[in-house]
């Protein structure tokens, strides 16, 4: 499981965005595309975790100045 609290104590780069996404990935088996078409049809069960997942994905976008739904690694 992903501790929340690190995410609150500093900001973090664009690598760290990256590794924590993947390591969700490794964890559900899933990539980030996949979550996140699950999260939008409403079948993202985990909650504490989704709601990580999806700010990660949000991040990841922001700071590489993407906008779409799109993940490029």
């Amino acid at each position: 499981m992903v501790e929340p609290a690190y995410y609150e104590e500093h900001e973090m780069t664009l690598k760290e965005v990256k590794a924590m996404l993947e390591g969700l990935e490794r964890e559900y088996n899933m990539t980030s595309e996949e979550f996140s078409e699950k999260w939008k049809k409403g079948e993202a069960y985990w909650v504490a975790e989704s709601v990580v997942w999806r700010g990660l994905i949000k991040a990841y976008r922001s700071l590489n100045g993407k906008n779409s739904d799109q993940l490029e690694k």
